[in-house]
């Protein structure tokens, strides 16, 4: 299954922010998954100099992993497909 990155804005002192992110999109992946949407979270990686919090889901497509974000309220985000995922 294809990898895509959430990309979001997150002020480089907004720590707490990124964890509550993180919990909220973690949550929502296993509800749809449950749902029998094709999504898992997979992990969030911090860029405090670039003001990013990157989100990194296994999904059947952008779409689910689109949803994820918006239900979790990650917004205002942007979906890349994680360049492994691409090459393999």
């Amino acid at each position: 299954m294809p990898s895509y990155r959430v990309e979001t804005f997150l002020a480089r002192q907004a720590t707490s922010e990124c964890a509550a992110r993180e919990w909220r999109a973690r949550s929502t992946a296993g509800e749809l998954r449950r749902q029998g949407v094709m999504v898992r979270f997979d992990r969030v990686i911090r860029i405090p100099e670039e003001d990013a919090c990157l989100f990194v889901f296994d999904a059947a497509s952008a779409r689910e992993a689109a949803l994820v974000a918006e239900l979790a309220g990650l917004g205002p985000f942007r979906v890349v497909e994680d360049a492994r995922s691409a090459a393999g």
